[in-house]
């Protein structure tokens, strides 16, 4: 499943950066200024992109972008709790990054009922209309 390669290669992420916490720390408080927010944003842009490639997605339509926005919040999110996780080998991160993961699907499911309800409506700014 797709959802469980992401947690794995995000958990991976996690413990390659697990001797270096404190300098994770660090870069996220010099990437969060404000003539840094373009580094910071490529950086997190390369990782996310990394982590759907190791996972196997293939999109080259607006998923390709919606995919990785979302995977950036969960993986922004994700890496702040981690750095203040004092649980055992990090079981609470797990169990944030699972929450999270699962809200994303549940908002993925709700957005795809609502593209179905509303099929056959007009699209008055449908591209390519006059």
């Amino acid at each position: 499943r797709v959802t469980e390669r992401v947690r794995t290669a995000v958990q991976i992420r996690l413990r390659q950066a697990e001797p270096h916490r404190e300098a994770v720390r660090r870069s996220l408080a010099f990437l969060a200024m404000p003539q840094n927010a373009v580094l910071g944003a490529k950086l997190l842009y390369r990782t996310v992109d990394a982590i759907w490639h190791v996972a196997g997605d293939t999109a080259t339509d607006w998923n390709f972008y919606s995919k990785r926005g979302l995977l950036a919040g969960v993986f922004g999110a994700t890496v702040l709790y981690w750095l203040n996780d004092r649980s055992e080998d990090y079981a609470d991160t797990g169990d944030f990054l699972d929450r999270r993961l699962r809200d994303v699907a549940t908002f993925g499911k709700a957005t795809g009922k609502l593209k179905e309800r509303f099929k056959g409506f007009p699209r008055p700014y449908r591209p390519g209309r006059r």
